[in-house]
């Protein structure tokens, strides 16, 4: 889920309820107000799963953002079941345009059309994404994601130990009245809703969304391959996770240090457009090893090299019978057999938002602007300019390391940071006063 190049299949393994989210780090899922009706009218993709009960499983572990997306009452304006409120920080969303891309790497019209053969597992993760909130979950087969047994409601749930006992004492029933042997009741997965996160993912993605299309745009790669934040992160600038993955793109250390992404005080991973930068090149990389955009994005889950082992050995090229007809679960887990599915299904969720949940809010831009240390400062000169505001701060530049924030070490020389932009000539100003004060203690 939240890694980049190189091996690293997710392991299934029993989590908590509350991380229980699949293939990105923090996928957002959504739970949308259109009727069946006006689903199918305008999202002619998805196509009607055939389970007819809803359940959980238990989903590879994608621990939760360290810090909040932001101010807690943005936040608040985007929760389900309730119309958005226009504030000055936010803006009515806009749907994407996907249109001029013939020059784009390996695009074609249809580049992104569902796999034959995909489209029940794809619909499954746009309902998980569309249709459940974080208070629900279902339990289904991992093998076969749209045979769904039940769906489990977690409302009133304070706990993830409360939380993972009703999960467990329900697969339990599941398991007695289908009177599953052992092995098929290993089967069961609990996956948690993402229909509230999806949502708010939307509002914070008008943060950066158009700065990464045009990133990728002049790359010349697909502007639709920037929803793989959605599957990542679910845009949240603090997503950090257990295996060292950080980041909206949730890159994984050593991919990034090649890069000279990472020192002691900035870790570029974690600057939005910076980190976009990134991952444009390593899915153009995988894109040129693999020559498949659904094989390419797996890649950047699975690891190009472990996808392009699969291709080899299974002689082709075809994602959906690699995860129909490869072998070992262990080397192609859950989490990488499921990720193109869940990006198809963020594709189709953020591209139809407004059919899934109605009126839509994007967060406006940062009203920021970036400034090059000319001198090294310490993070509280810098809080100044935000008139004391930590989070503020934080928010601005998520890519200044806890050396920075927390333990007192200098912001580089030439470090570029984010300000607000009616502090810009403030911070010039003190800046040239120290870089005197520097000039002169050196004589």
């Amino acid at each position: 889920m939240r890694s980049m190049m190189g091996a690293r299949s997710m392991k299934l393994m029993s989590v908590s309820i509350l991380s229980a989210v699949l293939c990105g780090s923090l996928v957002a899922k959504a739970d949308g107000k259109a009727t069946a009706t006006a689903v199918a009218e305008k999202a002619p993709m998805v196509v009607a799963p055939e389970a007819a009960a809803v359940t959980e499983a238990t989903a590879a572990s994608v621990p939760a953002p360290t810090t909040a997306l932001g101010s807690s009452g943005i936040a608040a304006q985007v929760v389900p079941q309730v119309a958005p409120v226009m504030s000055a920080d936010s803006r009515m969303w806009k749907a994407p345009n996907f249109s001029n891309q013939k020059d784009a790497l390996g695009y074609f019209n249809g580049a992104f059309a569902v796999p034959k053969g995909m489209e029940k597992q794809v619909q499954f993760w746009v309902d998980i994404y569309s249709k459940y909130t974080t208070e629900q979950g279902v339990i289904h087969d991992q093998d076969s994601v749209e045979t769904v047994y039940q769906v489990v409601d977690l409302k009133g749930l304070k706990t993830d130990r409360e939380k993972q006992k009703k999960v467990d004492q329900v697969k339990k029933e599941i398991a007695l009245r289908l009177k599953m042997d052992k092995n098929q009741a290993s089967r069961l997965r609990f996956q948690l809703g993402q229909k509230d996160r999806m949502q708010t993912a939307i509002f914070y993605s008008g943060r950066y969304l158009e700065d990464m299309e045009k990133i990728f745009r002049e790359a010349k790669l697909p502007a639709e391959l920037t929803r793989l934040a959605f599957v990542e992160s679910s845009f949240n600038i603090m997503a950090r996770s257990k295996v060292g993955a950080s980041g909206i793109w949730q890159i994984m250390p050593y991919t990034a240090r090649p890069y000279k992404m990472i020192s002691s005080s900035v870790d570029k991973r974690n600057h939005p457009l910076e980190a976009t930068k990134l991952a444009a090149k390593l899915l153009r990389n995988n894109y040129n090893m693999l020559e498949s955009w659904p094989l390419a994005v797996t890649g950047y889950n699975h690891g190009p090299t472990g996808v392009k082992k699969m291709t080899t050995e299974y002689k082709t090229k075809d994602l959906g019978h690699l995860i129909e007809n490869v072998d070992s679960r262990k080397s192609f887990g859950f989490a990488s057999r499921n990720f193109y599915a869940c990006f198809l299904a963020a594709l189709e969720v953020e591209k139809n938002a407004n059919v899934y949940f109605g009126s839509v809010l994007w967060s406006k831009p940062l009203d920021s602007q970036d400034l090059k240390l000319p001198v090294s400062v310490k993070y509280h000169d810098l809080v100044k300019w935000f008139d004391g505001d930590k989070e503020k701060a934080a928010i601005y530049n998520p890519h200044l390391t806890t050396l920075v924030t927390k333990r007192g070490y200098s912001i580089p020389a030439r470090t570029v940071v984010s300000i607000p932009k009616d502090k810009y000539n403030i911070a010039l100003i003190s800046l040239a006063h120290k870089e005197r004060n520097v000039a002169s203690a050196r004589r």
